[in-house]
């Protein structure tokens, strides 16, 4: 009975959300798993930042096109204006 009790009381265990969890693995084993769960989630963070970076740039490239063929299509308007006014006159 003592031995019993002595193990489980003396297993790791964190507070997490105001709750003990008891962990069966070892606190190494656990220290190595929150580490590449840490990994992960900053590689993820990473990847959203650059993919957020690429859509930005593709609407700005866009947005680009947009506003030059809108440049365009006012300079040619302009011309044409300007060459009715020249054969009304």
């Amino acid at each position: 009975m003592s031995g019993r009790m002595t193990r489980m009381t003396h297993r790791p265990h964190y507070a997490i959300n105001d709750r003990f969890i008891d962990f069966k693995g070892s606190l190494p084993m656990y220290s190595m798993h929150e580490a590449l769960a840490r990994d992960r989630m900053r590689e993820a963070e990473q990847r959203s930042a650059e993919a957020r970076l690429v859509r930005t740039l593709s609407a700005h490239r866009r947005w680009h096109r947009v506003a030059q063929r809108a440049q365009a299509t006012e300079q040619r308007l302009a011309q044409r204006a300007d060459q009715l006014v020249a054969v009304a006159h």
